[in-house]
This record gives C-alpha cells, sequence and structure tokens, in this order.
C-alpha cells in the first residue's frame, strides 16, 4: 500500500516531540505574516493540548507545504482531530480525503487517528485539570453570605477625586486572531474614570493580585481604596479555600440615567458600541459589545444577554469570549464544570490572563484535584507573555512546594528579580524573596529576616492575615539569636 510506510513515520513524528509553553495566539500572528516555520512550531504545541484551531491549521499547512513537507496523511490526521471537535469546516474536508482512499487505506488511517488521539489524550493528563467529584455540587460561601458585592462605591473619595483631564486608557481590545494581548477597553472616556478589576480573594477575604480588566480616566484612588478593604471570606463546607472576583467602580457604577444627564461623552460611548455590534457584527465587535453589557448591565435588551452572547462567542472559538463565558459561569458558581472547561479552553490559545486563572485554579480551586505540576505549566506559559502574577506564583511554587522534583532556587530568584520594580509594595514578593535569601547558595539570615519583617508589616497595613508569616519568623528568631553583619 502507498500509505501504509507514511501512517507509521507520521505517528512517531506527531507525538515525539516534547511540550513548551502554548501560544496559538502568536502562531496565527506569525501565520498571517507568512513565518510559517515558527507558526507551524507553535500550532504543535497549542495542538497537542487540544486546541481544534491548532490541528486545523496544522492540516492545513501539511496539505500545503507550508512551513513543513507536505504531507497528505499528518493532514488527514490533523483534520480529523479538528473535525472530532466540530471545528469550521474539517469535517467536510475529512469526508472528502477520505473518498480518496480505499479500504485497505482507510482502515490504516483510522487506527492512525485513533492512536494518535490517545497520545494526545495521555499527554494531555499531564496538563489539564480534574474535577473533585467529592466537592463539584458544594458551594463557596463569603462570611456566610452566598456572593460578594460586584458593584463598589466609595462615597469618601469623591470631595478628594481629581478631575482633571488626565487621561489613563490602553488603546484597542483584543483581537483574536493575534498574538498581541491588551486590557478589554470597549469605551474611552476623560474623567470621571471607571475601573473595572479582577482579583484573587484571599482565604482570610483580603483582595489579592489585582488585574486591570478596563480602565479609563482617573482610577488610582478607586484602585488604592480597594486594596485595603477585605471581602468576605470564602468557605467551601466550612473550610477555607480562595476565589476570583471582579469589582466595578467609579463611572461603570451609574445607571443609564445618570450617565446620559451627566456623563453624556460616556453614555455616546456605550451606544457607539452597541451600533457597531448592529452594524458590522464581527466577532470582535459582538465580544466588545457583551463586555460593555457586563460593565453597564442596563445596555442588556434582556437578562442574561451578555451571558448569552459571550457564550455564543466561546462556541465560535473567540478566546476573549471563552474566558469571560467560562470566568462569569465560575463566579457565579452556574456551572463549574463548564466554567472550567472554557477557562481551560481560552488557555490552549495561550490567553495569558486565561492561562493564570487556570493556574490559580489548580492550586486552590475547591472543584478541581489541586496538582501544583499542572499549575507551574500554566504559570510558566502566562510568565513568558509578561504575566508577572504568574512569575510571582512560580516562584512561591519553587521556593515552598514540598515535591523536591519543583524545587528550583536559582530560577525562582531570576523570577522574583524580573518583577521586582512592579512587585515591590507586595507583600508576598517580599516573603519570598526572604525565603530566597535562607535557600540560596549565599546564604543571608540577616537579611531573610529583615524581609520577613516587611512583608509583615506591609501584609497588616493592607489587612492580610500574616499570621504564618508571623509563626516563621518567631520560629526564625527562636532561642537567643542574634542578628549581626559578618566583616
Amino acid at each position: 500500500m502507498r500509505l501504509k510506510k507514511c501512517f507509521a513515520v507520521v505517528l512517531v513524528a506527531l507525538v515525539s516531540h516534547s511540550s513548551h509553553g502554548v501560544n496559538v495566539l502568536k502562531a496565527n500572528t506569525e501565520f498571517k505574516k507568512g513565518n510559517h516555520t515558527q507558526a507551524f512550531s507553535l500550532y504543535e504545541e497549542g495542538a497537542k493540548l487540544g486546541n481544534a484551531h491548532a490541528q486545523y491549521q496544522l492540516g492545513v499547512m501539511y496539505s500545503k507545504g507550508l512551513g513543513v513537507e507536505p504531507s497528505v496523511v499528518s493532514s488527514m490526521i490533523y483534520f480529523s482531530l479538528a473535525a472530532e471537535k466540530g471545528y469550521h469546516n474539517a469535517q467536510l474536508i475529512v469526508e472528502k480525503m477520505k473518498s480518496s482512499l480505499d479500504e485497505t487505506e482507510l482502515s490504516i488511517l483510522m487506527r492512525t487517528i485513533g492512536e494518535e488521539r490517545s497520545a494526545h489524550t495521555i499527554f494531555q493528563k499531564q496538563f489539564l485539570p480534574e474535577i473533585n467529584q467529592h466537592t463539584i455540587s458544594q458551594k463557596v460561601t463569603f462570611s456566610g453570605e452566598s456572593s460578594l458585592e460586584q458593584r463598589v462605591y466609595f462615597e469618601e473619595l469623591s470631595e478628594f477625586q481629581n478631575f482633571d483631564n488626565e487621561l489613563q486608557n490602553f488603546d484597542g481590545g483584543f483581537d483574536d486572531l493575534d498574538g498581541g494581548e491588551a486590557l478589554d477597553v470597549a469605551i474611552v472616556v476623560n474623567n470621571p474614570g471607571f475601573l473595572v478589576v479582577e482579583n484573587d480573594v484571599a482565604s482570610d477575604g483580603s483582595v489579592r493580585y489585582v488585574r486591570e480588566i478596563q480602565k479609563s480616566g482617573n482610577t488610582k484612588r478607586f484602585l488604592e481604596a480597594y486594596r485595603l478593604f477585605p471581602l468576605g471570606q470564602p468557605e467551601l463546607g466550612q473550610k477555607p479555600t480562595e476565589f476570583v472576583h471582579r469589582a466595578f467602580m467609579g463611572a461603570a457604577i451609574d445607571d443609564q440615567f445618570y450617565l446620559n444627564n451627566n456623563l453624556p461623552r460616556l453614555y455616546r460611548e456605550t451606544r457607539r458600541v452597541l451600533r457597531e455590534a448592529t452594524d458590522n457584527p464581527t466577532l470582535e465587535s459582538l465580544y466588545q459589545y457583551a463586555m460593555a453589557m457586563i460593565i453597564f448591565p442596563w445596555m442588556e435588551s434582556e437578562d442574561g444577554e451578555a451571558e448569552q452572547l459571550l457564550k455564543e462567542l466561546a462556541l465560535k472559538g473567540h478566546p476573549g469570549g471563552m474566558y469571560e463565558y467560562g470566568l462569569q459561569l465560575y463566579m457565579q458558581q452556574k456551572d463549574i464544570p463548564e466554567a472550567i472547561k472554557w477557562i481551560t479552553e481560552a488557555s490552549k490559545y495561550g490567553l495569558s490572563r486565561a492561562e493564570y486563572r487556570l493556574g490559580k485554579l489548580l492550586l486552590k480551586s475547591p472543584w478541581i484535584i489541586s496538582d501544583e505540576k499542572k499549575a507551574l505549566f500554566w504559570f510558566e506559559s502566562a510568565a513568558e507573555k509578561g504575566d508577572e502574577a504568574a512569575a510571582l506564583h512560580i516562584a512561591k511554587i519553587k521556593l515552598t512546594t514540598k515535591d523536591k522534583s519543583l524545587i528550583d532556587v536559582s530560577d525562582a530568584i531570576g523570577h522574583l528579580d524580573a518583577i521586582s520594580n512592579s512587585q515591590n509594595l507586595n507583600p508576598e514578593y517580599h516573603y519570598l524573596l526572604s525565603i530566597s535569601y535562607r535557600l540560596r547558595p549565599q546564604r543571608d539570615f540577616k537579611k531573610s529576616v529583615e524581609l520577613l519583617e516587611k512583608a509583615i508589616s506591609m501584609g497588616m497595613r493592607t489587612n492580610w492575615d500574616t499570621s504564618e508569616w508571623q509563626a516563621l519568623l518567631a520560629k526564625m528568631l527562636e532561642g537567643n539569636i542574634t542578628v549581626t553583619d559578618i566583616e
């Protein structure tokens, strides 16, 4: 048979390479530019993790010889994997290709696809989350409440707010076909500004790792105040846990009547987003409209419109829509398995905020079996794209894990050094730096104590529970220990 030998060779080639960080978004950018070799390598990583778009693109590249030697067999395998997920017109392509094979060749093809599918499944188990069936039916509460307050009012700030003409916004949104990431800004205005943030909620209710999702105008005071006030303490079955939260501040808490009467420019911008989605309904314009409805619920013509639109975008393969839909389900605790599925799908594209969130879920979600190795993979992929919160978590795992195979003091120090400027006001940064000074080859006990004391002081000022750090400090200083400089 003319294809038998090819099948055997192709199968070995498809499953033999190792995995690194995933970046299908960058692959799309490189593919558009004609940099097919770079795109091919990036698509391979996404395809192994089960990204249907990457699998489809590899089918195209193998069929046309773009960045790789042409191979009908490899092309058929990847198109078949994409077709199993219902991607685009992959099924039609597969049926057309199958029609040219005789029964023996078709039998070989189907067996090879099955072997490749099994190999991918085994590979993916190393990185993808596993639902904790023992807790999946339970709900997280927050100091006894069923949910956290999303709309945040800071009345005490109004008289101090500086409504000058300073504009603090980031241009553009996020193109699901390109590799760049920015804030999902759909509406741009001057002061008074609005701010939407996503943050972790620690077991003590403190606000951690704040990520600005959308912002415009003068928002500094909103952000500073928000960090200071703990939220409800998340618990599941009376056991402390962690959660994720979205908060809306500034003009994002106003209704349409107030905006129309007092902030007409902002109100006009909301109408522009609606018109753009109506007149030119691309995936991106619809995504921006969905995000605008999340910020301003009064824009919805019916309840749940934003969530439904995000679901449609997710099904059509928009990574931002996948993440937002999954996150909405997760925060509302409506369908946790579905939420985790879509956050994972967005991560397979290399969307860094999704990768960070997936890493956190793999560490702290009560509904996922905790796995530091899996979390580390997604944190490292996000950190490669500049996600500093992910870099901090890499350092934390590599300095504090009980799994000796993951300890890497030198690499942890490298990540801490890379984020020193931006994380210098983060208490956990100084806590991890303290640990590094106890573990690095040139141990500095005095420096370690000083940094731990600093972390405790900073944490207390921001209402963090620092009892574990204080216990560690007491243990370090127990006995008659005097810390002095060594000449």
